[in-house]
């Protein structure tokens, strides 16, 4: 009989709250009978979800609530579900969790299925002899009080303390780093202090025949003319036979002939692995999407005796290649320069993230023109939906592993440690190696690799095993890579991104507010205005808001509204100034642009691009239109200009598609403070292939009356390829005052220490 899938997401769960003087350390399937009450519950989902549901917590995105589900972390918690399972003589079962956060003892039908640590990795069991008609499936979760937190050195332990106090986080966890939970969890410069728990990602069983296809990875090799599918498939029979393995491959969304291959494979009792070729002639190639089709098939593996299917699997694969040079990505052999964001994860509890808000999101970093995007290393490994988007809309994936931010301290080096780091990681890798747009793996974010060698020769140890065709990091940034933060963090003015020599820019940005009907959805009203202290806890640097919002504000003495446009415009204008800069500096080798960040995981003021609510800040149609294939960019002296002064700048083409673009009629244009055009430079340009470039200059006396903007177009046959404007006006000239160089320098040397 075929693979079945029985699918036990849904909202047929339920939630109780582990009997009093219940042991952390050991889960009783006897517990369940003294549970004094079961709340209604879903999977996948969170304890604190299923709270707020019931009424038991208030709305967490909301003023300072998470203060108020502390008592959460000081309970265990039973998650329990009954269900139907028809059978069939000769059927194998396995129960697959794809997301227990973050200790978990399982159960079915009474029988224990052992203890579960790590929100990455899937728990998976076979059930077989276990199941009946009607089944139960329990699961206690450890409260967040009894985390690990003794794999670190007294000595390291007392350096997380000073850290947490001295880091700008919010201290309140020290030991977060002796778990690998999501990092962001436990409070970060735009996260709320809250230490999730629960299921969070899909529960399902597999009914198989007695042959189970345990694995499945497909690794392309691309020349000219052909792909090479090289596909690796493990399985697992119960009884020695022989069977046949047939792999098939189809276009899947394209016309294309289907190719097959079989095999006779002998299999003894246990596991086995066997490989499989398959040869593409003329293969649709997969691309990211401004270098052409990410075009996917489908790969299908199944597993006969005789006329009887055993068991079969299918995944979407991509042929392609990916290389990573000099700080250059390279799919299928073609330079693609990086135009992107940082992605932290989309709700502060990812149990309840969507298909439809990865769907939702992503479509956003697409129409932004974003080709890449960095998964923080603060995050997730996210839900299979979020790859899944990627692969179809043609965006990459830098994949960083789950740590992040070890600047006095650093991550324990105890063999227990190391033995739950490489099972995280070599089950994050398996998990995601099949998609086409995860282009490379990272070790993590802001931490010295050398200070923590046995964790990155772990993570690099994992990433060769499982998946040795993608290039690997061991941190970000290291020498070559910049999160500059010299503006914002260090109160330099914009103009200081274009200091940065670095050969990619992998962090920049600055914090706006969102829009007054947003900020009056999470912060309280009579907080709204003037700040009150609700806005530091969603994350507002309010001494820097003011600091880089003052050159624009239009009046003295500032209103909400007022703040609000002026610190939008000082992000938009910052990052248009760092994305410029890194974009001309391709023809230095710079390999990319990465802004910090796109979205962000609850209600804030943050450097988002978009807010929790969806809606785009003013600065995400300014990355839009920087980040279109080509770009018409000014490079010219920013500072204060007043009326007879000269403005001159050197007009660049930045182009990066891989056709030449001929006869592109180029305009720039000088405007006054009426909307009259002053000045005007045409030209007809031809665009090189994957390139950067002066094709001109301007220099005109700018005109009595103020107000002063530019327009730059590109144009071809009459369609426009890209458009860019400027605002003369845009200015900040402010430099950090004596006491922000002071602070600015002490937490340097903290960090640094």
């Amino acid at each position: 009989m075929p693979r079945r899938m029985i699918d036990l997401n849904g909202d047929d769960w339920r939630l109780g709250q582990a009997p009093h003087g219940a042991n952390p350390d050991h889960a009783e399937w006897q517990e369940l009978d003294r549970v004094e009450e079961w709340l209604p519950a879903t999977v996948p989902g969170s304890v604190h979800v299923d709270l707020i549901r019931a009424g038991r917590l208030p709305d967490l995105a909301y003023g300072l609530h998470p203060e108020a589900a502390k008592w959460v972390d000081d309970r265990c918690w039973w998650l329990v579900r009954e269900f139907s399972l028809p059978s069939f003589p000769g059927d194998r079962v396995h129960l697959v969790l794809r997301g227990v956060d973050y200790i978990g003892d399982l159960f079915c039908n009474g029988h224990p299925l052992g203890r579960h640590e790590g929100m990455f990795s899937p728990k998976v069991v076979d059930v077989t002899g276990l199941t009946r008609a009607e089944n139960r499936l329990a699961i206690r979760l450890v409260g967040s009080k009894w985390l690990p937190h003794d794999r670190s050195t007294p000595w390291m332990k007392f350096l997380n303390h000073v850290e947490a106090r001295c880091g700008g986080l919010t201290g309140r966890f020290p030991h977060r780093r002796d778990t690998l939970k999501c990092q962001m969890g436990f409070g970060w410069d735009f996260a709320p202090p809250l230490r999730t728990i629960g299921i969070w990602d899909d529960v399902y069983l597999i009914v198989s025949g007695d042959v189970l296809i345990r694995d499945l990875v497909a690794r392309p090799r691309v020349a000219k003319a052909e792909a090479i599918l090289d596909v690796e498939v493990e399985l697992h029979a119960q009884a020695a036979r022989v069977a046949r393995l047939r792999c098939s491959l189809t276009g899947e969304a394209f016309e294309g002939e289907p190719l097959s291959v079989e095999r006779q494979v002998d299999l003894a009792p246990g596991p086995s692995c066997h490989t499989v070729q398959l040869t593409v002639s003329e293969p649709h190639l997969w691309w990211p999407w401004d270098h052409g089709q990410p075009d996917l098939y489908r790969l299908t593996v199944e597993v006969w005796d005789g006329d009887q299917l055993l068991d079969s699997m299918a995944q979407m694969v991509g042929l392609r290649q990916v290389e990573w040079r000099d700080w250059t990505l390279r799919v299928n052999g073609r330079r693609v320069y990086a135009r992107g964001a940082n992605w932290v994860p989309a709700d502060f509890l990812p149990g309840r993230v969507t298909d439809d808000d990865y769907r939702a999101l992503l479509t956003l970093a697409r129409q932004a023109n974003m080709n890449l995007l960095r998964v923080w290393g603060g995050g997730l490994r996210e839900k299979r939906a979020f790859y899944d988007h990627c692969d179809r809309l043609g965006i990459l994936v830098w994949q960083e592993f789950p740590f992040a931010c070890a600047f006095l301290t650093r991550y324990p080096r105890s063999p227990e440690y190391l033995r739950l780091v490489e099972a995280e990681a070599r089950a994050i890798v398996r998990d995601l190696r099949q998609h086409p747009s995860v282009a490379l793996w990272c070790g993590g974010n802001e931490f010295d690799p050398q200070r923590n060698r046995p964790l990155v020769a772990t993570l690099q140890r994992a990433v060769a095993g499982e998946d040795p065709t993608r290039p690997f990091l061991p941190a970000s940034p290291i020498p070559g890579d910049s999160h500059n933060w010299r503006v914002w963090h260090q109160f330099q003015p914009a103009s200081a991104y274009r200091d940065d020599e670095s050969f990619f820019a992998s962090e920049f940005g600055l914090q706006a507010p969102p829009e007054a009907a947003a900020l009056r959805r999470f912060i309280p009203p009579e907080e709204v205005w003037p700040p009150g202290a609700a806005w530091a806890y969603h994350g507002a640097g309010l001494e820097k808001l003011w600091r880089y919002a003052q050159p624009f504000l239009a009046e003295k003495e500032a209103t909400l509204e007022g703040f609000i446009q002026a610190g939008q415009r000082a992000q938009a204008h910052g990052l248009q100034i760092a994305i410029e800069h890194y974009r001309r500096r391709k023809v230095e080798g710079c390999g990319g642009a990465l802004v910090w960040q796109l979205n962000e995981p609850w209600p804030a003021i943050s450097w988002a691009l978009v807010d929790f609510y969806r809606q785009p800040k003013p600065a995400y149609e300014t990355v839009r239109r920087l980040f279109t294939p080509v770009l018409v960019s000014l490079d010219y002296p920013l500072k204060r200009y007043q009326s007879g002064d000269q403005f001159c700048a050197s007009v660049w083409l930045v182009n990066d598609r891989p056709e030449t673009l001929p006869g592109c009629d180029l305009e720039v244009v000088l405007w006054d403070g009426s909307g009259r055009p002053a000045d005007r430079f045409a030209r007809r340009v031809d665009a090189a292939a994957d390139s950067a470039g002066i094709v001109g200059s301007v220099c005109w006396t700018l005109p009595a009356e103020d107000g002063w903007r530019l327009t730059c177009t590109l144009a071809q046959a009459g369609q426009t390829l890209a458009s860019n404007e400027y605002d003369l006006a845009a200015y900040d000239g402010l430099g950090p005052t004596f006491g922000q160089r002071l602070r600015t320098r002490i937490t340097g040397l903290v960090m640094l220490a």
